[in-house]
Parts: C-alpha cells; sequence; structure tokens
C-alpha cells in the first residue's frame, strides 16, 4: 500500500513539472521560431505604448496576411541600421512577407524595410513618406508616436497603392522585376480559345444553312444586265489652309501607380526594399 502511495504522489509530482515547464519551452519557441512582434531593446516605450503599438502590429498583420515588427535597439552590434533590422526580421519571421519598422539609437537612424509582396507596396515615393512620418516624431523624442507614424503610413501604402502597377529595380544587379499578377496568354490558352471560337461559328452557320436550306450554286444573279452605273464629273479646288500648333503638357506624375521599388539583397539573403534616415 505505502508504494502504491508513493509511486502516486511521483506520479503526481512529474505532472506538476510537465504543466510548469510546458509554457517556459512554448515561450522560448515562440521567440526563437516565430513572429516576433514588437521588441523594446533600448526601453523607450511604457507598458500602455507598447500595448498600443502590439494593437496596431495585429491589426495589420490580420488584414495584409504579412509578418509585422516593430524594433527599438541601442546596440546594433556593429551592424548599420539597415543590416540590423534586415537581420531580425530574418531570424524572428516566420513567413515571407512583412515589413519592419525600427528605431536604432546606437546608429541614430530609423528604418523601414519591406520582403516578399510587401516590396511592391513599400516603393521608393511610399518609402520618403514613411521616413517623413517617424522623423518628425522621433527628432521629439516621442518613440512610441514615431513607430505608429511610420506604422501608419505603412497601412496608407496597402490600402492606396497598386502594386500590380509597380516593379522592383535590384540596385545590386540591375534586373527590374515587374509584378507576378500580371500574367500573359499563354499559347495553350489561344487555341483552347481560337477552336472554341471555330466550333461555335461552325455550329451557327451549319444551323442557318439548315433552317433556309441553303444551296451554294443554285441561284445567279445577271448582274451586267440588270446593273447600271452613271459617273459624274466632279472638281474641287483648295482655296486656302492653315496649319494650326498647340503644346500638349505631359502629364504630371501623381505618384497613383508604375512606381519603383528599389531593392537590395541584405545581410541575411532576402531581397528587400526601403530605407533609413538619420537623426
Amino acid at each position: 500500500m505505502k508504494m502504491w502511495k508513493r509511486c502516486l504522489a511521483a506520479a503526481f509530482l512529474l505532472c506538476v513539472m510537465t504543466l510548469c515547464v510546458l509554457p517556459v519551452q512554448a515561450e522560448d519557441s515562440a521567440s526563437a521560431g516565430g513572429n516576433m512582434q514588437l521588441a523594446d531593446e533600448a526601453g523607450l516605450l511604457t507598458e500602455q505604448e507598447a500595448k498600443e503599438i502590439n494593437r496596431q502590429l495585429a491589426q495589420l498583420e490580420e488584414s495584409t496576411g504579412w509578418d509585422f515588427m516593430a524594433l527599438t535597439t541601442d546596440d546594433a552590434g556593429g551592424k548599420d541600421a539597415t543590416a540590423y533590422a534586415e537581420t531580425w526580421f530574418d531570424d524572428y519571421t516566420s513567413k515571407d512577407d512583412g515589413i519592419i519598422c525600427a528605431i536604432d539609437m546606437d546608429n541614430r537612424e530609423i528604418v523601414v524595410r519591406a520582403f516578399g509582396e510587401a516590396r511592391y507596396y513599400i516603393t521608393d515615393k511610399r518609402t520618403e513618406r514613411i521616413l517623413d512620418a517617424g522623423y518628425e516624431e522621433v527628432s521629439e523624442e516621442e518613440y512610441a508616436a514615431t513607430l505608429q507614424a511610420m506604422l501608419g503610413e505603412v497601412e496608407e501604402a496597402y490600402l492606396n497603392e497598386d502594386a500590380s502597377k509597380n516593379h522592383l529595380y535590384d540596385e545590386d544587379t540591375g534586373e527590374i522585376t515587374r509584378h507576378p499578377k500580371k500574367k500573359s496568354i499563354t499559347l495553350s490558352e489561344i487555341l483552347i480559345a481560337l477552336g472554341l471560337a471555330v466550333f461555335a461559328g461552325g455550329a451557327t452557320v451549319s444551323g442557318i444553312f439548315g433552317k433556309y436550306r441553303l444551296k451554294f450554286g443554285g441561284y445567279q444573279y445577271p448582274i451586267e444586265k440588270n446593273g447600271s452605273v452613271k459617273l459624274a464629273r466632279r472638281e474641287d479646288r483648295l482655296v486656302n489652309s492653315f496649319v494650326t500648333k498647340r503644346h500638349i503638357p505631359k502629364p504630371q506624375d501623381s505618384g497613383g501607380g508604375g512606381s519603383r521599388s528599389t531593392t537590395h539583397t541584405g545581410a541575411g539573403g532576402r531581397s528587400s526594399s526601403g530605407g533609413s534616415r538619420g537623426f
């Protein structure tokens, strides 16, 4: 009986220890392999500010399906601000598509980098708008407002940018990449459409001939006997002519589409668009 009680107590103790360890393991695995939305390494944010930014990041992820990250650091480990942000995104993301906004107090720069599909939204013009929004706030040492303003401009780009018209320009190779959603008609699609058109046309013609019982060569119209042609002579004289010239100005680029995203291969080996600005 005593042996049975000891075994039961040992089993209960083992269950309690397992329940205590599992949450820690789950938290560690999320930090190592999942999407860490906000990392305030520099300690610039209050608890309430961090909650607001996390809520903003979660909303962006839900609406886009991408990974979104916000980062502050006071030690870039010898890297420049862009390389540090790119490496952070590579280490803690779980998707190919996403955006990171960062405040680097070590290099004194704000950064935005876009990966995957997001590169077609964060064009060179959009990058400047994002950095403009963040620069005004970071200059006043309003660090939470800096990240919120940058993320707000990122959301604006997602909602209003026509990504299908934009292209990527790789500054490392000079290669231009069009948006992958623009598909050209393949040869097989042309042949299928042509075959359907011939079939539909043939069926229509056959139906008409069958309905009216038309026969080729069954009736001839003697046009040389029943037809007549009368020609009248007429002369037109050019008295005067005028030529009017008008300058047509070229349309101004409104930034609504057809924009370029300058990309490069970053520290983690992935292509990204975006930029940085010192403060």
